[in-house]
């Protein structure tokens, strides 16, 4: 390019060129909302002098004039920069592109609001109706922006969604706001949990750990330059922070909290002020508002219990991260019309957990029917499970009806399916493949419409090897599989298993109401637990017989032991 070149700025509109270019003569260019200014741009987005354009021959440079909402180059937030031709330049609500032409209009002495320029470049404000959605458009103007900020996120957090659903809109929308490179959301254990741009689409800028833990104990929202931190972390001393921190209301310094880190260059515009108190208020209305959803879903869950304690129906109790798994796979599962096999050691829950599952289930309204394959002699199981018909043996003195029957439309629970005998094997898995039985001592065929529920403390997958039980029926009982944990791994339930177990006995004996006292469930928690909750209901029915007084102690749990 010769030194007779001509530069001029091209005032933009949604991408499409419109109105007259602005010449850059030599020397300084300032843009402005001030009359005085080279070019004026009368709106309240612009500062009276917002930024200057120098140019030196055919080296052009913009500096910001320390303007309140800063000027983007090619859409980054710069202090300052080197223009070449097809650079876009954004001032406020103002877009335009430096552009080299052979010659130029004379320009303007300003940009009028009446006319084009203004009404091209001017970009319409966001409706704040489209919040539901996920990416927005804020407005360029920076009072504006943070405003629109607070009421998005505002709008969201009283939607109740869920924590990830929450960082899924609020992070991008952070992004834009603060006119940041990255945004990341860092969980209590430090972890990166969230990012955007996401991994992998830029360089993530994960902070070490030494550095988040740093992070975390932040008294509020404040902003880190890079330069101070360097020597911590390679590749961040040129990175500016502002680390935001989501803290409950009564929590100290040193508990763990989540917290939000917003990046930009250290040649990017600086974090100021107004970028922190924004920070502040998002991280303070995001605080409370989780710990309002935590106590709104933790009543919720307790009314479902007592609801279901009410209608007499199962429950599953516990709380533990373990029993919620549980209560979910059953849940899951209670859907559909797949047979179920349940697994777990002898007392872990299982014929509960069955129940469970019919009680959510659409058959929920029909019967439970329930049979303990051990229990039954191996003579008397065909008849239990079909049914027979008069005379069909020495004391069938009239037709039966089996469980099979009696569970038609509903759910059929066979507890210890293992023990059961191999001649009646292949006429359960008749009943399963085709719904058909027949009743001992007739060769008539029923229709019968039954779900299947087995469970086990067996391993038959290993015994179908040995060839101990049928693998047909095996693979045909296992479509949908649950464990049980034992006692031992959930242990954070037991309080609340023993409360309802002992509450549940004095009730049904007519007894004064009794609670254990801390000491014995400290003592309850370190016993080993081999026969699991069935053992943890026994040693609480003779803690309830044995206490002398309205509390169970330590010493009385020990004696029972």
């Amino acid at each position: 390019m010769s030194l007779t070149t001509s530069y001029a700025l091209q005032p933009l509109s949604q991408g499409a060129e419109a109105g007259d270019p602005i010449p850059l003569p030599e020397g300084r260019t300032v843009l402005g909302r001030d009359a005085a200014c080279s070019v004026c741009l009368p709106d309240s987005s612009v500062s009276r002098k917002h930024a200057e354009i120098v140019r030196a021959g055919d080296s052009l440079h913009v500096d910001d004039l320390n303007s309140r909402n800063g000027i983007h180059v090619n859409s980054v937030p710069r202090k300052s920069a080197s223009l070449r031709p097809g650079d876009e330049l954004r001032v406020g609500e103002f877009r335009f592109k430096l552009v080299e032409a052979a010659s130029s209009k004379p320009r303007p002495p300003s940009v009028s609001r009446a006319g084009p320029v203004l009404v091209a470049a001017m970009k319409t404000q966001p409706d704040l109706e489209i919040t539901m959605k996920r990416h927005l458009q804020l407005s360029q103007d920076r009072t504006e922006r943070h405003r629109d900020t607070l009421y998005h996120v505002c709008y969201w957090l009283t939607e109740g969604f869920e924590e990830e659903t929450l960082r899924e809109r609020c992070l991008p929308l952070l992004q834009q706001s603060f006119d940041a490179e990255f945004v990341h959301y860092y969980s209590e254990n430090l972890e990166l949990a969230a990012s955007v741009p996401e991994a992998g689409k830029r360089a993530a800028g994960r902070l070490a750990p030494f550095l988040a833990e740093r992070f975390q104990q932040l008294p509020e929202a404040s902003i880190i330059e890079g330069k101070s931190i360097g020597v911590h972390q390679r590749r961040v001393g040129g990175i500016n922070y502002l680390v935001g921190l989501i803290r409950p209301a009564g929590l100290s310094e040193s508990s763990p909290c989540a917290f939000i880190v917003v990046g930009r260059p250290d040649d990017w515009l600086p974090f100021d002020v107004q970028d922190r108190v924004l920070m502040q208020a998002v991280c303070q209305l995001w605080a409370r508002t989780l710990l309002r959803v935590r106590e709104v879903q933790a009543i919720r869950k307790e009314n479902a219990v007592l609801k279901q304690k009410a209608e007499h129906g199962p429950v599953l109790l516990g709380g533990s991260a373990m029993i919620e798994q549980l209560r979910g796979r059953a849940a899951k599962v209670a859907k559909t019309s797949a047979p179920v096999l349940i697994e777990g050691e002898t007392g872990s829950g299982k014929e509960v957990v069955a129940h469970y599952i019919h009680a959510q289930s659409q058959r929920s309204e029909a019967a439970f029917v329930k049979m303990n394959c051990a229990a039954i002699p191996d003579g008397l199981i065909e008849s239990e499970l079909f049914g027979h018909v008069k005379g069909a043996f020495t004391d069938a003195k009239g037709d039966r009806k089996g469980k099979f029957e009696q569970a038609h439309g509903g759910t059929l629970f066979l507890d210890e399916i293992g023990e059961m005998p191999a001649n009646v094997q292949a006429k359960v898995l008749r009943a399963l493949e085709n719904g058909e039985i027949e009743k001992v001592g007739s060769e008539k065929v029923s229709k019968v419409d039954v779900r299947v529920v087995t469970a086990t403390h067996r391993n038959l997958k290993e015994m179908a090897a040995r060839r101990e039980f049928r693998e047909d029926l095996y693979y045909r009982l296992s479509v949908v599989s649950v464990k049980v944990p034992p006692l031992r791994d959930h242990l954070d339930d037991l309080d609340a298993l023993a409360d309802h177990f002992l509450d549940k006995f004095c009730e049904d004996n007519g007894m004064a109401a009794l609670k254990f006292s801390r000491e014995a469930l400290r003592v309850l928690k370190q016993h080993a637990w081999p026969g699991n909750v069935r053992e943890l209901r026994n040693v609480v029915q003779r803690c309830a017989i044995e206490a002398t007084g309205g509390t169970i102690t330590a010493t009385d749990a020990k004696e029972v032991l």
